[in-house]
C-alpha cells in the first residue's frame, strides 16, 4: 500500500537539497509537492522541473526495484500525453527522476479540500463551478482513456498526483508521479494505492493495478468533485470506528447513493440533481454498485469522456450579479446555485437532428429525411464546436470541428471550419446554402426563424435546429 500524505507539506518552510541525475545536472530541491510510500515529488529552482526522489537509500533492494521501474517507464509510449514522464534519472545522492510540467498548475487536492463555507456555495463557484469541474473531469477522462487505449495502466490515481490549472479560467489537467505506469497485461504489477482512491480489490490485496482500477479511482474523485462527498464514506462510515470505514474501502458495505439499501446513506454532500446528470448517475451506479465486487461492470473511460462532455452540453451559463456559475438547463431556466432565472435571449438551445436518405417507398408512408435524437447543446458565451459527431457520443472527442459558434451582445456568429462543409437551411429559404464564410446572426433580427445546420455533404449527415 501506498500512504500518501498530502497534508501541509508545502505550507511549512523547508531546507532545500541538492540532487544529480545521470547526466551531471545538479537540480535544487526547494519545495515537496506530495510524499508517498516510493518517495516525495518536489520544485527546483528550474522553471517547470520537479524531481522525485526516492525515500530509500540507494543500497534498500526496493530502490534498485523501484529505480528499474522508472527506467521501464521511460521507454514506454507516451508521447502526445498530458504525462510528466520521466525524462532523467537522479543517480544521487538517491534514486529519483525528472520531469517536466508545464507553469501555472497545481494539485486537484486544493480543489477538493476548499470549504464550503457556510452553505453558501460561495466556494464551490467561486473555484470554477459545476462547468469547470465538468471539464477538469473530460480531460482527465480522455487522457486515460488514450493511455488505456495504449495498453498502459497509471496504477495510483489519486487528487495529489492530478495537476490542473490553478486559474479558475483554464483546464489544463497533467498527471505527475508516474513511475507506477504499467503495461496492461503485466500479471505481477504491485498492489500501489493511495487510502481512500484504490479498488476494493486491491484493498483487499486480490489484485494488482489494471485499468478498472483507474476507472475506479477516477470514479471516486469525480463523484468527490461534484458532490463534495466520498462515494463509500456515509453517515455509516462517518459516525463509526476505523474498522466500519476500512469495511467501505474494501466494498463490504453499499454506497451512498446505493438505490436498494441506505444503511450508507450520507446527510452532508450537494444535491445530486443539481451536479448529475442521468448519463452520470448511470455510470456511478454501475462503477459503485455492481461494479464494487466485479470490476468487468465498471465503466470505461470512454463513457466517463462521453458523458463529461454530455453534461457541459447542456450547462446553461447563470448571468446573475453573484454567481456566474452553469447549470443544466431546465424548464425554468433557473439556477440551481442561486435561483436567478436566466433570459431566453442569453443563450441558444440546439436540437441535434440526423438526416438519412429515404426511398420512394418511404416517402409514400409518410417517412421522412431527418429525425430528431435526444441530443441537444446549450451555446452561452463561450464558443461552441459543432463535429462531425455530436456531444455524448465515443467519437466525439476525437471527431473533427466541423464550425464554430458565437453568441455575442451583437448577434450569433457562425465560422466554419477551413476545408468542411457546411450548409444553412432556414424556414424562409428551405434550399441549403452552403457557407463559404463567416456568417451573421444579427441580434436586432432575432424573431423566431427556424434555422438548420447541415454538416457534411453525404446523405446521412449531422443537423443542428435552432430558432433565431
Amino acid at each position: 500500500m501506498k500512504p500518501s500524505d498530502h497534508s501541509g507539506d508545502n505550507k511549512k518552510p523547508q531546507e532545500s537539497r541538492a540532487v544529480q541525475d545521470e547526466h551531471g545536472t545538479v537540480y535544487q530541491a526547494t519545495t515537496k509537492l506530495s510524499a508517498g510510500g516510493q518517495g516525495s515529488v518536489w520544485q527546483t529552482g528550474f522553471p517547470n522541473v520537479l524531481v522525485k526522489v526516492s525515500k530509500f537509500r540507494r543500497d534498500h533492494p526496493q530502490s534498485a526495484q523501484w529505480f528499474e521501474q522508472v527506467q521501464r517507464v521511460k521507454r514506454l509510449p507516451l508521447d502526445g500525453l498530458k504525462v510528466a514522464r520521466p525524462q532523467a534519472m537522479i543517480v544521487k545522492p538517491r534514486h529519483g527522476y525528472v520531469m517536466e510540467l508545464m507553469d501555472g498548475l497545481e494539485p486537484l487536492q486544493t480543489l477538493l479540500e476548499a470549504p464550503i463555507a457556510d452553505g453558501s456555495l460561495r466556494t464551490f463557484i467561486r473555484t470554477g463551478g459545476l462547468s469547470r469541474r465538468l471539464r477538469l473531469l473530460s480531460a482527465l477522462a480522455g487522457t486515460l482513456a488514450d493511455l488505456h487505449g495504449r495498453g498502459l495502466a497509471y496504477g495510483d490515481l489519486s487528487p495529489g498526483n492530478i495537476f490542473v490549472s490553478r486559474s479558475v479560467e483554464h483546464s489544463e489537467v497533467w498527471l505527475i508521479d508516474c513511475d507506477n505506469i504499467t503495461v496492461l497485461s503485466r500479471a505481477d504489477s504491485p498492489p500501489i494505492y493511495t487510502p481512500e482512491y484504490g479498488a476494493p480489490e486491491i484493498v483487499r490485496g486480490m489484485s494488482g493495478i489494471d485499468s478498472l482500477t483507474d476507472a475506479w479511482s477516477f470514479a471516486v474523485i469525480a463523484f468527490q468533485l461534484l458532490t463534495l462527498q466520498h462515494p463509500l464514506k456515509g453517515d455509516l462510515v462517518n459516525d463509526g470506528d476505523e474498522d466500519e470505514e476500512q469495511r467501505a474501502m474494501r466494498g463490504e458495505l453499499p454506497w451512498i447513493d446505493d438505490p436498494d439499501d441506505e444503511r450508507n446513506r450520507a446527510s452532508s454532500g450537494m444535491y445530486r440533481e443539481w451536479v448529475l446528470t442521468s448519463a452520470l448517475v448511470d455510470l456511478f451506479q454501475r462503477c459503485f454498485g455492481p461494479g464494487r465486487d466485479n470490476p468487468q461492470a465498471r465503466p470505461e473511460m470512454s463513457e466517463w469522456r462521453a458523458a463529461c462532455e454530455l453534461a457541459l452540453s447542456a450547462l446553461v451559463s447563470c448571468g446573475g450579479s453573484d454567481c456566474g456559475s452553469g447549470f443544466y438547463l431546465n424548464d425554468r431556466r433557473q439556477c440551481s446555485f442561486c435561483d436567478h432565472v436566466e433570459s431566453s435571449d442569453r443563450h441558444v438551445l440546439l436540437w441535434h437532428w440526423m438526416h438519412t436518405p429515404v426511398d420512394e417507398e418511404d416517402i409514400a408512408i409518410g417517412m421522412n429525411a431527418l429525425f430528431r435524437t435526444d441530443r441537444f447543446q446549450v451555446l452561452n458565451e463561450d464558443p461552441v464546436q459543432l463535429r462531425s459527431s455530436p456531444p455524448g457520443t465515443a467519437a466525439y472527442g476525437q471527431s473533427e470541428p466541423m464550425c464554430t459558434l458565437t453568441l455575442s451582445a451583437e448577434g450569433l456568429r457562425i465560422d466554419p471550419a477551413p476545408g468542411m462543409t457546411v450548409f444553412l437551411q432556414t424556414s424562409r429559404n428551405r434550399s441549403l446554402r452552403q457557407l463559404k464564410r463567416r456568417e451573421w446572426f444579427r441580434s436586432a433580427n432575432r424573431n423566431g426563424e427556424v434555422c438548420m445546420l447541415h454538416l457534411g455533404n453525404t446523405d446521412t449527415r449531422h443537423v443542428w435546429r435552432f430558432k433565431w
